[in-house]
């Protein structure tokens, strides 16, 4: 291969000498060294410089031709490589033959498409892949003036043995019989996620929850998606067994990245200590969108009265602002309905008590001194809901039953023009992303804005600088309760809460309810019945801000069981908060939305409703990431200390005689790229 490699840097000298030299022999045709000059050689059909190659003797006079390199290939074929957990690397080899059928190993430059899944050594070809992603990525290989390329495909295969778990616990599935009688009425019983979930694909690890076993059972929870598969054994320990198992973030994250919109299979098996039988589970199924949801999510404690926010990066729940202003007569802090602008610089709050005073805080601020500063302090104007422009310059209030205009930065009430706004039978006022209509409950029945059990869906047209148009309604309650409306991204769609009562409960009585959709015009109107799954639980919808992946995403609140009475909250009737895709593209006619999942990180033993989720930009550089698609730079890798944003790979420099795929990949000083290696001979 020496031998190879010398001529090949000899011919590329010996053509940069021929073009410039006035002697008619150098670099002419021959047969051999007679053909040329007295200090030259025949060396493969052509006149060079004897000095030009190394240890020429009177044997090379007459040189036989070298051999020429007609294909170029990276071996093996078709390589893959299986990621265990542990870093898991693969040496690739370049492979040259010749004209005349012989083979060689090949060194080059290497190179690969993509650093998303792992980084390649550009000298030796070794592949180094991140630990938790799977897929394929092209490797290319540079040398001898050739080009070879191939797909390197990727698999993760993770197994755990959960603490208490014996380690022989696969050894024990494998050689237990499997049961065949009652199989329903024994096996584990998955009860979340619930089958059929589209998660976005940077949601927090979901926390697997079943609901049957004794003491002293096995588990074995597998999940598969082509390219990712995982297994985890888990024992029953006793009365504090959880009936669970919370996902491994990086597990979570290969099985998100995986393949989004293809299904990832679940099931729990039980190995029961009492029959030693394994009892298959029923294999579920849910999936990831090919969609992230960034920004932050703020939302009422209702028992703690205050506002939580979990951050959409996957950092947690977060008590922002730990002590709002105090009421001056009792110090009291209570922070009660809330609005959030889409752009998450601002929130507005109701503070203290219903009807109370509002005041409004920028959330870009740190909030965690005491007391929370604020940009319009408490008592200036007092409002129950609230909603800001696009702009965030205006909000559109609600106090008692009528609905007034309100300045976004001094919280001055302010004159509405044209037809005004409705003094009468108003609640629960939204302005549309595009800044044209506030859709609002009209017509309401009770003495404030927070009790009635009769509305409609109204509109209000923005016809101008705090101008208004008549109201008009767009969808009726037909004897039921039209509440809490909210826009889709694109201002084309409304979702409604639609039961018997504006409120979830009161005092423990509670109150039918679903959750709707209605477009614009009220022309068409859906009634969701994959999100309600056929129950009247489903209240207070919210839209976020984004539109990805073909979905809309609509957080609502909802009494429905979240996983089992031990990790979740079955049986218990508590308020807490859903999140469901709905398709972008909504047709009259087919059901929009999909199964929906339990927001993780809120705190599942209180009562939660009110989500108003938030913009964010792309996360920077040394920020913490869930996906790739939520850095700016497209690449979150685990750097030891969890994922984080981090640059996009760059090649280092090859210094002279390392590898090169162009000129450009030489350092300063190194020469130029002849025959795959820097080389400062040119």
């Amino acid at each position: 291969m020496a031998a190879h490699l010398r001529f090949a840097l000899v011919s590329a000298l010996f053509s940069l000498l021929a073009c410039g030299s006035d002697d008619p022999g150098l670099g002419g045709a021959c047969e051999t060294a007679a053909d040329c000059d007295g200090d030259q050689l025949c060396v493969d059909g052509r006149c060079a410089p004897r000095s030009s190659v190394p240890d020429a003797g009177e044997g090379d006079m007459n040189r036989t031709p070298v051999p020429i390199a007609t294909s170029l290939a990276i071996q093996p074929a078709a390589p893959s490589l299986v990621v265990t957990g542990a870093p898991a690397s693969i040496t690739l080899m370049g492979e040259v033959t010749y004209d005349d059928g012989s083979t060689a190993v090949a060194t080059g430059f290497w190179s690969i498409d993509s650093a998303r899944l792992g980084t390649i050594d550009a000298t030796s070809g070794e592949f180094t892949a991140t630990g938790d992603l799977s897929g394929t990525v092209e490797v290319s290989l540079e040398a001898m003036g050739l080009m070879a390329t191939e797909t390197l495909t990727i698999t993760v295969e993770r197994t755990v043995i959960v603490e208490g778990a014996p380690a022989d616990s696969a050894a024990r599935f494998d050689a237990a019989p499997v049961a065949t009688v009652d199989v329903a009425a024994r096996e584990a019983g998955l009860l979340y996620p619930l089958d059929a979930a589209l998660f976005p694909k940077n949601v927090y690890a979901a926390d697997l929850q079943w609901e049957r076993g004794v003491e002293g059972d096995l588990y074995r929870v597998r999940m598969q998606i082509p390219g990712v598969s995982a297994t985890a054994y888990l024992a029953h320990t006793g009365a504090a067994f959880g009936y669970d198992w919370p996902v491994a973030g990086d597990i979570w994250r290969a099985l998100a990245e995986a393949a989004p919109e293809t299904s990832v299979s679940l099931t729990v098996d039980r190995l029961e200590a009492a029959s030693g039988e394994v009892v298959p589970g029923t294999v579920r199924s849910f999936r990831f969108a090919d969609a992230s949801i960034r920004g932050s999510l703020y939302y009422w404690d209702l028992a703690n009265g205050r506002i939580q926010r979990i951050r959409g990066d996957g950092t947690g729940l977060e008590a922002f602002m730990p002590s709002p202003p105090a009421r001056p007569s009792d110090g009291s802090r209570c922070v009660a309905c809330h609005t959030v602008s889409r752009d998450g610089t601002r929130m507005a709050a109701e503070m203290w008590s219903g009807g109370g005073p509002g005041a409004i805080f920028d959330l870009t601020a740190d909030l965690s001194g005491d007391p929370a500063p604020t940009v319009v302090a408490p008592g200036i104007t007092a409002f129950l809901t609230a909603s800001f422009s696009p702009d965030n310059d205006r909000l559109v209030a609600n106090a008692g039953n009528e609905l007034f205009l309100m300045d976004g930065n001094t919280g001055a009430r302010l004159p509405a023009g044209g037809a005004g706004l409705p003094a009468t039978g108003s609640a629960h006022p939204t302005w549309s992303p595009d800044g044209t209509q506030i859709a609002y409950a009209m017509n309401t029945n009770g003495s404030w804005g927070v009790d009635f059990t009769a509305a409609d869906l109204g509109i209000i047209d923005v016809t101008g600088a705090d101008t208004f148009a008549a109201p008009r309604v767009i969808h009726p309650g037909a004897g039921r309760v039209v509440a809490r409306p909210t826009w889709s991204p694109d201002s084309n769609l409304l979702a409604i809460q639609y039961g018997t009562n504006s409120r979830i409960d009161n005092g423990g009585t509670a109150y039918p309810g679903t959750v709707r959709l209605v477009s614009r015009d009220g022309v068409n109107v859906w009634n969701l019945e994959t999100l309600n799954a056929g129950v009247e639980n489903n209240y207070d919808p919210n839209f976020s801000p984004f539109d990805e992946g073909g979905y809309f995403w609509l957080a609502f609140v909802s009494t429905r069981d979240y996983g089992n009475a031990q990790s979740g909250t079955r049986g218990s009737g508590r308020r807490q908060l859903w999140v469901a895709a709905v398709s972008n593209a909504a047709t009259p006619g087919a059901d929009p939305s999909f199964v929906p999942y339990w927001l993780p990180q809120q705190n599942r033993l209180e009562q939660n409703m009110a989500a108003y989720w938030t913009m964010e930009p792309c996360r920077s550089e040394g920020l913490t990431c869930a996906t790739s698609d939520d850095c700016c730079s497209g690449f979150c890798r685990d750097t030891g200390a969890g994922p984080v944003c981090v640059p996009p790979d760059e090649v280092e420099c090859s210094e002279r005689g390392e590898a090169c795929g162009s000129d450009s990949d030489c350092c300063e000083g190194a020469g130029t790229c002849i025959a795959n290696v820097c080389s400062d001979l040119g």
